[in-house]
């Protein structure tokens, strides 16, 4: 081994290499909010590594992405994979933004930290686009759905908007066009970006030869600091390994989230996709006036969120005040504050209009797969098959085989549409529910009817 070290060393000098990677000071004052940089690139190998385990069981195409990740959460070891793999992802976009938020208030995108926060805003954009283009994968409900919702605010901005949804869909709806963009995207690119701007801020400065004098005028203010190595890479290492426990944690007892196959039938009736924690804020926008009007809702979606990045991008060059205290920069705090509180309150919003959606589709989701069994009125179930015989219900439809082919078979109708609400309505007035149905309405049915037909309707299953 030491013949071997002394062959490397002499070939590549990776002993020098790491004495300059591990040199330099770090300022005590807030030292373990200042370890985000290494878990983040702990992170990205994990994405990685468990992203092309993930790839060798998975086709993008809609006809098996749906059965493939259906086949990974099947097996105990593939559900623990996926689910790192996602909760690792959600953990990059926090741990970015953390990074974003510390280095805004301590003003540590002065001086030559420009670089590394140019870097860290970029890499936060990337880790989002991370997400949305790995959303899609598992090809289920919220998965098409959402990304047809993020196209269509990108399709309303004004002039060049069926430029920029045909560009990110491939075509004019989500098909299989989107499917394969998207996870060349996710699997080529972005992996690709990442583990460059991760390197980046991490050795920016290590790597330069004459950093001691200006790392002295750095820490002028803040005096308390010490070397790099051992004790800060330390508390870097402890950092990483409790993100990645917390992370293992979730994968083990959560997984990763899995609705229906994106199909036209599990697609219809009352369904609504949801969004995704990290893009609240902006739907919450669009939820409030003016920006609720599609003529002004790429204000909302897409300028004002370019302006902020814009702005935090040229920071480094515009903020001319030398002191790096809050005290001493009044504004800069002020308008930070601002803007945190505004998404705080967007977040929460949006949160409270959604939660009674959230928890009533979760329960859909829950009577669809089979994971929960509806509470039925055994009386009111045997008063609705009478109903549906004595109406010539099976004159069009059929159950198990017996009755006509007019109409759609209706086996699995209480799994398929499990909500009694969607059943009554769509009994009433077909059309509303099914646009284009030739069902005739029922409603000369008295209510209580209608009520036992949709009863008996959600008990087929």
């Amino acid at each position: 081994m030491t013949a071997v070290r002394a062959w490397l060393e002499d070939r590549l000098a990776l002993g020098g290499l790491f004495s300059r990677l591990v040199d330099g000071r770090v300022e005590l004052k807030g030292a373990w909010l200042k370890t985000t940089g290494l878990t983040c690139l702990v992170l990205i190998l994990v994405e990685c590594v468990t992203g092309i385990v993930l790839s060798q069981f998975y086709t993008p195409s809609p006809a098996a992405a749906f059965k493939n990740v259906q086949a990974i959460n099947a097996d105990p070891v593939g559900r623990f994979v996926r689910g790192v793999h996602h909760w690792g992802s959600a953990a990059l976009i926090l741990l970015a933004l953390l990074s974003v938020i510390r280095m805004f208030f301590s003003a540590e995108y002065k001086k030559r930290y420009d670089l590394v926060w140019i870097c860290t805003l970029i890499f936060l954009q990337l880790v989002l686009f991370f997400q949305l283009t790995g959303h899609i994968l598992p090809w289920d409900t919220n998965a098409t759905t959402t990304a047809s919702v993020e196209a269509g605010f990108a399709g309303n901005v004004w002039v060049l908007g069926p430029l920029l949804k045909r560009a990110i869909l491939g075509g004019s709806a989500v098909g299989s066009n989107t499917l394969i963009r998207w996870y060349g995207i996710h699997v080529i690119v972005l992996p690709a970006a990442l583990l460059l701007l991760a390197a980046i801020p991490l050795c920016a400065y290590r790597l330069r030869a004459s950093r001691r004098e200006e790392e002295a005028a750095d820490t002028a203010e803040t005096p308390g600091s010490e070397e790099y190595y051992p004790n800060h890479m330390a508390r870097e290492m402890m950092a990483a390994l409790a993100v990645f426990l917390i992370v293992a944690f979730l994968a083990f007892r959560r997984g990763a989230p899995l609705e229906l196959e994106a199909t036209a039938a599990n697609l219809g009736g009352d369904y609504q996709s949801l969004a995704e924690w990290y893009v609240l804020p902006l739907h919450a926008l669009t939820l409030l006036p003016p920006f609720n009007k599609a003529a002004i809702e790429p204000l909302g979606t897409v300028i004002l969120p370019a302006l902020l990045i814009l702005v935090l991008l040229v920071l480094p060059f515009i903020d001319r005040n030398p002191s790096r205290k809050l005290s001493s920069r009044p504004f800069a705090l002020t308008m930070g504050l601002l803007t945190l509180f505004t998404t705080a309150g967007l977040y929460g919003y949006a949160f409270v209009k959604e939660r009674t959606m959230a928890v009533k589709q979760a329960e859909r989701i829950a009577l669809m797969t089979g994971e929960k069994q509806p509470e039925l009125n055994a009386q009111l179930v045997a008063t609705g098959k009478k109903l549906y015989e004595d109406q010539g219900c099976s004159g069009c439809h059929s159950i198990k085989g017996n009755g006509g082919n007019a109409g759609p078979q209706l086996t699995l109708e209480g799994r398929q549409r499990p909500e009694k609400d969607w059943q009554m309505e769509h009994l009433i007035k077909p059309a509303s529910k099914v646009p284009g149905s030739t069902m005739p309405a029922y409603a000369q049915l008295s209510k209580e009817q209608i009520a036992a037909l949709a009863e008996y309707m959600v008990s087929l299953r």
